[in-house]
């Protein structure tokens, strides 16, 4: 009977063992879940200041190109 409950409180040991150890693997797979959370939310927002960024540049662009058309068109105009 000695030899059951030893066996027993090993196994329960063992057992215990077990899950801290699988404790301390979720933990640190929260820990990189959490650090590529934050790495995807900085990416995403350098990613919208970039688009940002280029809607500007087309914005400007395209609003000096309508402005050159105009005045091409209003020299036509004046040149006809």
């Amino acid at each position: 009977m000695l030899r059951g409950r030893q066996h027993v409180t090993s196994s329960l040991d063992s057992l215990s063992a077990d899950l801290r150890s699988l404790q301390q693997k979720v933990a640190d797979i929260d820990a990189s879940v959490d650090r590529l959370t934050r790495s995807q939310a900085a990416l995403d927002e350098r990613q919208l200041d970039e688009l940002d960024r280029i809607r500007a540049a087309v914005a400007a662009a395209t609003d000096d190109l309508a402005a050159r058309m105009t005045a091409v068109e209003d020299r036509a105009r004046h040149s006809a």
